[in-house]
């Protein structure tokens, strides 16, 4: 037979005492005289109990505090939450160790219905974080908490990742069939995009967004056209389910050259002619060969995208159309105008850098007959993969490429420089302070 510890015993103790009846029964301070002189002693003790690991004292001033005088203060229910912690995951049995987790959530609502601190958004951030750690499996409670959280405007980027990741596992456990993890995904989704448009927000979508392609059974473009095709033609004019639509498709390799792509950019456009579904008819005009028709709208998306972080994207769009055929200087300014709008944007540099290797070919008349462009043009590389380290990869394959074209150790002593040293580049439109360095061997 097993023995339940008096700790135990303790932890269901106090499920009776920490219920709501029990709060404004008594002053601040506790009833008494004597409530009040033990009220504060515990309070000036328990910190110190905590810190030295005497959790078995720490505990014993903690009941105290909740009998006595449990609305004195916001630091009982801090301290008593570390000590039910520190008791539960020392608690080898399963059933005794849900009752301290019992009573650590419990402690986290009492706490925000007397003080009203933390706020009700973090208060259910904090319950799921102990729930992930004590009861992990139960998903539908662990996504209620950061539900709560995220409606509550507590680190709601985070909070709807972490809905993501509960959604993931129960599909992974056969908890959830495709249709419902789908309709989960594309509701967080819907949240999100109500959120405002930071750089945080974008990349919990992104994310999200990898989550879900985590699971490629359900991101086929057949199974994606074969569900959504008869939503569409049953609702052709809603529009939260057309961006639905349109941004799974647009995200799914294969699907923009699909016939279902093509109905619901047109009817995004036609229904709501903003940056966005501007933006997805210059890409399907740009799938079917109509650059001229592509770019146009290209343009227009940039010019009613209010949003700095769009713009930024829409503008290294029209950027790399432009440098693909040639027109240097627009790709230029655009990339430049772009990473301005957005300075962690890599692939800016990744193109002003591919610009200014293709103008190093023209500036034979300057200084080390152009070669210390390159140096430029490597800081760029450099720079794209520091603020998005997804561009390493390519960033390395073209340092590795531009660096053995820097001016040899050999022109940059006859030049009476020397390596390391601090030199400004003004050649063929290319400005910029970089650092002297010989061409890689």
């Amino acid at each position: 037979m097993k023995t339940i510890s008096k700790f135990t015993l303790s932890a269901i103790f106090l499920m009776f005492v920490i219920t709501p009846g029990a709060f404004g029964q008594k002053g601040k301070f506790g009833a008494t005289p004597e409530d009040s002189v033990i009220c504060v002693r515990n309070l000036n003790f328990i910190k110190e109990e905590i810190q030295g690991n005497n959790f078995e004292a720490a505990y014993t001033l903690f009941k105290e505090l909740l009998q006595v005088c449990p609305n004195a203060s916001l630091n009982t229910y801090l301290y008593g939450i570390r000590i039910m912690e520190n008791m539960a995951n020392k608690e080898k049995d399963q059933v005794a160790r849900q009752k301290y987790v019992d009573t650590i959530l419990t402690l986290y609502d009492r706490r925000y219905e007397i003080f009203g601190r933390p706020s009700k958004g973090e208060t259910a951030f904090r319950k799921a974080g102990v729930l992930i750690d004590f009861r992990p499996n139960q998903h539908s409670e662990i996504m209620k908490e950061y539900e709560i959280a995220a409606t509550n405007n507590y680190k709601p980027a985070d909070s709807y990742i972490q809905v993501m990741q509960q959604v993931k596992i129960m599909y992974e456990k056969k908890l959830l069939d495709g249709d419902a993890t789908i309709a989960r995904y594309e509701n967080i989704i819907k949240a999100i995009e109500k959120l405002p448009a930071t750089e945080e927000t974008e990349n919990a979508r992104k994310t999200v967004d990898g989550l879900f392609l985590a699971m490629p059974e359900l991101n086929s473009c057949e199974t994606l056209v074969t569900m959504y095709t008869p939503k569409f033609q049953a609702n052709p004019e809603d529009m939260d389910l057309i961006r639905g639509i349109r941004y799974r498709l647009s995200n799914t390799e294969g699907c923009k050259e699909t016939q279902l792509f093509a109905d619901v950019v047109e009817a995004g456009y036609r229904l709501e002619p903003n940056a966005e579904s501007a933006f997805q008819l210059a890409q399907l005009f740009l799938i079917r060969g109509d650059k001229e028709k592509g770019m146009s709208y290209m343009d227009e998306a940039i010019e009613q995208e209010s949003n700095g972080l769009q713009k930024s994207k829409y503008m290294l769009q029209v950027a790399a159309v432009n440098f693909q055929d040639g027109r240097t200087g627009k790709a230029l300014s655009l990339a430049t105008q772009a990473k301005n709008l957005n300075p962690n944007a890599g692939e800016a540099y990744m193109i002003i850098g591919n610009c200014y290797a293709r103008m190093a070919a023209n500036a034979s008349e300057c200084e080390f007959n152009g070669r210390a462009i390159f140096w430029i043009v490597v800081d760029m590389f450099q720079k794209a993969k520091s603020v998005d380290p997804s561009l390493a990869a390519t960033a390395n394959v073209s340092i590795a490429t531009y660096s053995k074209l820097f001016p040899s150790y050999e022109d940059i002593f006859l030049n009476e420089y020397t390596e390391g040293q601090q030199y400004t580049v003004n050649c063929n439109g290319v400005t910029g302070t970089t650092t002297i360095r010989s061409a890689a061997k």
